[in-house]
């Protein structure tokens, strides 16, 4: 059966402005394997540091604007709003204004364990609890530009996570995703569903996550793209599987938020 190309945009892209990636990594780099991944469209997404405030993501703002004019792929100014329970978010509906969208990330735990020395994380559950009650808090955040969770429920770090996943039923991922769909929150088809930090199957995607999109996809949500690349290496060869994902989660073309498509 042929199916229409979703994944035509990559919206989670990371440059050397964040400091998980590589020095050499900036916008051109992903440029000379846009064409045979299919991918038409590039959001650039650096994280935003709670002590630089915006301006160290913005640096990357005149690269974008000089690329932009030559470049056959669009490329899009975005971020990574990083949310913690012990500090305020970097960005409010004023200075969201500098991007054209936000990705969201509730799940940085373990990558970011100091934020949560206080927390009673000793429990699968608990670390769910915890998860489930911070992705609600960024379905509520309110920006004034598109803005999407990215990495949704996904336990970054964590050495447990296919236990802390099997510990949320259906009816939590449903409470979540109805409350990201009524806050207009698109989810990310993420590069969670072929990592192997849990089970893979024959098509070296997560059966797992899978269904959880199934039930994203069930609650009305919107969805789009993103390897979270800080590289081309973990750049090429991947939108095949998320891709892949989608479909047999049941994501369609109508699904998709409005810039995750042509």
């Amino acid at each position: 059966m042929n199916h229409e190309k979703l994944c035509v945009a990559d919206l989670h892209l990371h440059t050397n402005l964040s400091f998980c990636a590589p020095e050499k990594t900036v916008v051109s780099s992903f440029l000379p394997f846009c064409d045979s991944e299919g991918i038409k469209r590039i959001g650039i997404s650096n994280h935003l540091y709670s002590g630089m405030g915006i301006e160290h993501t913005l640096k990357i703002k005149n690269e974008i604007d000089e690329l932009k004019d030559t470049s056959p792929v669009e490329i899009l100014l975005g971020c990574e709003l990083e949310l913690f329970y012990d500090e305020e978010p970097v960005l409010n509906a004023q200075n969201a204004r500098n991007f054209e969208y936000v990705l969201i990330a509730p799940s940085h735990i373990f990558n970011q364990f100091s934020h949560y020395k206080s927390f009673d994380l000793s429990t699968s559950e608990k670390i769910r609890d915890l998860m489930i009650d911070n992705f609600k808090r960024a379905c509520r955040l309110e920006l004034g530009v598109p803005t999407a969770i990215c990495h949704p429920l996904y336990p970054i770090c964590a050495s447990n996570q296919q236990k802390i996943l099997d510990s949320m039923s259906d009816d939590m991922l449903r409470e979540c995703y109805t409350l990201a769909a009524e806050s207009d929150k698109c989810i990310e088809v993420h590069a969670c569903v072929y990592r192997n930090d849990v089970p893979l199957d024959d098509e070296g995607l997560s059966p797992t996550y899978i269904h959880m999109l199934s039930i994203a996809k069930e609650c009305g949500c919107k969805f789009h793209f993103g390897t979270d690349a800080h590289s081309p290496d973990s750049f090429v060869g991947k939108h095949t599987l998320l891709e892949r994902a989608a479909q047999r989660a049941g994501i369609c073309k109508d699904d998709l938020w409005s810039l995750a498509k042509l």
